[in-house]
């Protein structure tokens, strides 16, 4: 798997030199499975963004490059996709479940994780951070924290 080195940057920069984990999840029926890899996910911060979909899905997320998240079960070709807007994003969903283990930016090199489909995650243990994602003019896209 890729190293931040290697890949351009995400929304929310990993820690150099971090010890990096494969984490697991996937949807309610257990027909998508996925791993990625990811810095400790309760040391870093998780955006809770107010944008529509985002509080609309329950999405508290975490970006991991698209080289380190693969699917073990089932694929991207089975998944229910939809994009809105200027369809940069594209939202996944397994279709017999419904549920949404987050979107992809095809020409960012990242995926967005929510965490709340990772296996065994505590949700209160997060470090959540709100993000404004209904003011963003350029979309998620923008590194949390920077100005636009």
């Amino acid at each position: 798997m890729a190293t931040p080195s290697e890949v351009p940057s995400l929304p929310v920069p990993w820690p150099e030199n971090a010890e990096i984990k494969v984490y697991t999840g996937g949807c309610h029926c257990k027909a998508i499975r996925y791993e990625f890899s990811h810095p400790d996910i309760y040391s870093m911060p998780v955006v809770n963004c107010n944008c529509t979909i985002c509080e609309n899905r329950g999405y508290l997320n975490v970006f991991t490059y698209a080289k380190d998240f693969r699917f073990t079960k089932g694929s991207a070709d089975d998944m229910t996709t939809y994009a809105f807007g200027d369809c940069k994003i594209i939202h996944r969903f397994c279709p017999t479940c419904g549920t949404s283990i987050g979107p992809t930016f095809p020409a960012k090199a990242f995926v967005v994780v929510n965490t709340r489909t990772i296996d065994d995650i505590d949700i209160q243990k997060l470090q959540l951070k709100p993000v404004d994602g209904k003011s963003w003019p350029s979309g998620p896209g923008t590194k949390v924290g920077e100005a636009k």
